[in-house]
């Protein structure tokens, strides 16, 4: 088997302002965005939110702006290159939301139909513009503004957004670190998990195989072949944290030895979902001797895994010796 391997100027609209701002839409953005938090995290958007508003708060105008840490917390993300795209589509769909809004405002005012026009070209400018998860942040800050009809509230929108767009990017700076031990760890326990699957092939071919054995190694494999999407993203993550991150703040490391130890292993495991298919399919039709293998193939086979299983353990630390130099 071949093996390759918000500035407000009037009180009222202050306080309606920040009503309307405490909806949901931004929780699920942010859930949307961001995976489980981590230890690391927590004080990292905790501070990142508290030097948002403190910077914000030192602007004119400003009693409470719980626009700029909102913001913040959902600029920040985990490499230093996902944080300035982040920041960038934020302030570019509040922006385009404001404009909408004023221009409606100016040339209608508030009504059903204003109201839903704004939503359609909101969102058809968020779709133009390729926001991302940031698309819908058009509409709702159209809708915001047009519902106030206040250019003070538009003007502390966009203030907001950028005093928290900035105290994010200066967050994500400064507490991004490279995340190359992550792409490391998902390779070797996928490299584990490979070997793990030929030792258990090739046991059970030295001790006789049944339909049901066999069929639980196709699904092994099966599960390989759907893990490395996640492997690759996790390795996608490393390589991005490496780009913008000054060459001071970063050890030697690189993630060229990540990515081709991963697309060999890929190789590997599309051919391990072949094998355990085809023992599958011998499984089944054993009972025919035209079909049958011959006796000595399956103890062949069972040794050549072994070795295999070997050399992929191996070969996990062979990328790791890669990393080290």
């Amino acid at each position: 088997m071949a093996f390759a391997l918000s500035r407000r100027g009037h009180a009222g609209d202050d306080g309606a302002f920040r009503g309307i701002t405490r909806g949901v839409p931004a929780s699920i953005t942010f859930l949307r965005m961001r995976g489980p938090l981590t230890a690391q995290s927590i004080p990292t958007l905790t501070a990142t939110a508290v030097f948002a508003y403190l910077l914000a708060s030192l602007l004119p105008g400003s009693s409470r702006p719980v626009l700029a840490p909102l913001t913040a917390v959902l600029v920040v993300q985990a490499t230093r290159s996902q944080t300035i795209r982040s920041a960038v589509q934020r302030v570019a769909s509040v922006v385009a939301g404001v404009v909408v809004a004023l221009g409606f405002t100016a040339a209608v005012g508030f009504t059903w139909w204003s109201l839903g026009l704004v939503i359609a070209v909101a969102l058809a400018i968020g779709s133009m513009l390729r926001l991302g998860d940031h698309t819908l942040e058009v509409p709702i800050s159209a809708m915001l503004i047009l519902s106030l009809g206040s250019g003070s509230a538009a003007t502390g929108r966009v203030v907001d957004t950028l005093t928290g767009a900035a105290a994010g990017l200066a967050g994500g700076m400064i507490f991004s670190r490279v995340r190359t031990q992550p792409a490391e760890e998902s390779i070797g326990e996928f490299s584990r998990r490979m070997a793990g699957l030929l030792e258990e092939i090739a046991a059970g071919l030295t001790g006789g195989t049944a339909a049901d054995e066999t069929e639980a190694w196709v699904a092994g494999a099966r599960s390989l072949t759907s893990e490395i999407q996640q492997v690759d993203d996790t390795l996608g993550e490393a390589e991005d944290s490496l780009r913008l991150t000054p060459r001071a703040l970063r050890s030697d490391r690189t993630a060229v030895p990540l990515r081709n130890g991963l697309e060999a292993l890929e190789l590997a495991a599309i051919t391990v979902r072949g094998l355990t298919r085809s023992l599958a399919d011998n499984a089944r039709l054993r009972e025919d001797e035209s079909a049958a293998l011959p006796a000595s193939t399956p103890d062949t086979l069972a040794r050549a895994l072994w070795q295999l299983a070997a050399a992929i353990r191996a070969y996990r630390s062979l990328i790791r010796a890669d990393l080290d130099e």
